[in-house]
């Protein structure tokens, strides 16, 4: 008899029951939009997470990172990025210890060769003609547009790759390279 009692209240009920779950299904789907900001938010949670799991820090790469210098140089009252670090010469990619001074602007970074270099020919056919390519010791190849001796050139070379339409570069590029390796 309780069963039947409890049956009967159940299904007067069930109707009211189906309309609330599915307005409240209504409710919560569109309530969890994606959004970039919402990718974003998770992919910066993944990597620190990656990196806290992996302990990339604590690896040669991480050092090595961690081994670059930044600072900024102040020419003229202007403040340009500047980063300290060892680098090497690829001599498919132009670059050399005698081309290489002491001021370098980068407008490209790459994890590969092939990317580097094909920046570099755009950069030639464009009408840099000192463009070139360097590697870090994680490999991180750059791409430079001018090297030179003194700050002033390097501020001139810097406002020049600014002010070219041309070029889509992404901070934190451009930015003043300067070999740890050399000496003043």
């Amino acid at each position: 008899m309780q069963v039947t009692m409890w049956l009967t209240e159940t299904m007067k009920r069930f109707p009211i029951l189906i309309l609330l779950s599915a307005i409240l299904s209504a409710v919560g789907i569109t309530s969890c939009k994606t959004t970039e900001e919402n990718y974003r938010k998770a992919y910066e949670t993944a990597v620190i997470q990656r990196q806290e799991a992996t302990g990339i820090d604590s690896t040669i790469y991480g050092k090595i990172r961690n081994s670059a210098n930044t600072s900024t140089l102040l020419v003229g009252g202007v403040e340009l990025p500047m980063r300290s670090e060892y680098i090497g010469y690829d001599a498919d990619g132009g670059s050399s210890r005698d081309k290489v001074k002491l001021y370098n602007i980068v407008v490209g970074q790459f994890r590969q060769i092939f990317n580097a270099k094909q920046m570099r020919q755009r950069l030639l056919d464009a009408g840099y003609d000192s463009a070139m390519v360097v590697h870090t010791r994680e490999p991180l190849y750059y791409v430079i547009t001018e090297t030179s001796s003194t700050p002033a050139e390097a501020l001139e070379a810097w406002r020049k790759v600014k002010s070219d339409k041309g070029l889509v570069i992404k901070s934190p590029l451009p930015f003043i390279l300067r070999p740890a390796h050399f000496r003043n």
